[in-house]
């Protein structure tokens, strides 16, 4: 089975089947704001940050307004790690869309 993922990365896969779940909108406020809980079977999780003009940070508990990853207003991102992803807001609250592939 080859996979081609939504960077276009094609990916040989050997009797794995993975699924891809449309996950519900998380609003990420000023402080850390779990986004998904850590999962072995995770191969990426990815997001959206919806707003006009306010930024996130992303990565792990201690991510805050001024930790992490810079995301954006309207931007997207996506991990592969399978440990607990958090968010917070650079300012007002946020609304992320997300999406995770698992095994």
């Amino acid at each position: 089975m080859i996979i081609t993922s939504r960077n276009g990365v094609t990916l040989p896969v050997s009797g794995a089947s993975r699924t891809l779940t449309d996950l519900a909108d998380v609003v990420v406020t000023g402080t850390a704001t779990l986004l998904r809980a850590a999962s072995v079977g995770r191969v990426f999780l990815s997001g959206t940050n919806t707003h006009a003009s306010v930024a996130i940070r992303v990565g792990g508990a201690t991510t805050s307004a001024t930790r992490g990853q810079r995301v954006a207003a309207g931007a997207a991102f996506e991990t592969t790690t399978q440990g607990a992803v958090y968010a917070a807001s650079e300012g007002a609250d946020v609304t992320t869309s997300l999406s995770e592939e698992t095994n």
